[in-house]
């Protein structure tokens, strides 16, 4: 049977069935009448599930609090921010009557707008950024590297974890084995794997990662676990 998003997130993170770390139902309509709409449903679920866990949502880029979203003069409502700030994720406003709408990206705020199909639909998108978050340092263990990675690199990877297609494209793969860790790969204008970003809530499994042939890691979360240690 196929997981629904929130499986998967829950195995990523290694959540408890039980845990949850939502918004009160009370934020959240507050939020949805001083703005005069009601959210998409996927988005109020999200919000109500898990919207203040910290480690899904600000450990990168930051889910934006129920009285904190806004629309743009665009009519784009805003709901996630990039960690600087530099990029906006929202939803059109004519797509909000929508359960399960469409994510987009305001990748150039400074002069004008710029909005680009993040994600076809919202549960994509918060599957997405939780992978995005984890392997940038949300995940217990995680790790990257920026150095080209062997064409045979890739194809093992391939062999042993599946891609996940939703989230996806030419130059962003995204592979992972029962969502219990994740590898995402990127690639140039030449198809040349030039990082590799993985993170996984899981010990044996990130030994697995950093066992793959012919990466060189340039961070592993295992360095800020020794500066601890010594720090202790």
């Amino acid at each position: 049977m196929e997981m629904n998003y929130h499986e998967k997130i829950r195995l990523l993170y290694q959540l408890s069935g039980e845990e949850t770390s939502g918004f009160s139902e009370t934020e959240v309509t507050t939020a949805e009448q001083s703005l005069n709409i009601k959210f998409p449903t996927v988005l109020r679920d999200y919000y109500l599930w898990i919207g203040k866990n910290e480690t899904v949502n600000h450990s990168h880029n930051r889910l934006l609090n129920p009285d904190d979203i806004y629309f743009t003069e665009d009519r784009h409502l805003v709901f996630f921010e990039e960690n600087q700030g530099v990029v906006q994720w929202g939803i059109k406003e004519t797509d909000l009557f929508l359960e399960n709408p469409s994510v987009w990206g305001d990748y150039d705020t400074v002069e004008e707008s710029d909005w680009h199909q993040e994600t076809k639909t919202l549960e994509d998108f918060f599957l997405f950024m939780s992978v995005y978050n984890g392997t940038l340092g949300g995940l217990l263990y995680n790790a990257n590297s920026f150095s080209p990675v062997p064409s045979e690199t890739i194809k093992l990877i391939q062999q042993h974890w599946a891609e996940i297609p939703e989230i996806s494209w030419e130059r962003q793969k995204v592979y992972t084995n029962d969502y219990l860790e994740v590898i995402s790969l990127l690639f140039d204008e030449s198809e040349q794997c030039n990082a590799v970003f993985a993170g996984t809530s899981l010990e044996e499994r990130f030994e697995n990662i950093l066992d793959l042939p012919g990466i060189n890691w340039s961070y592993t979360s295992y360095e800020d676990m020794e500066n601890e240690y010594e720090e202790d």
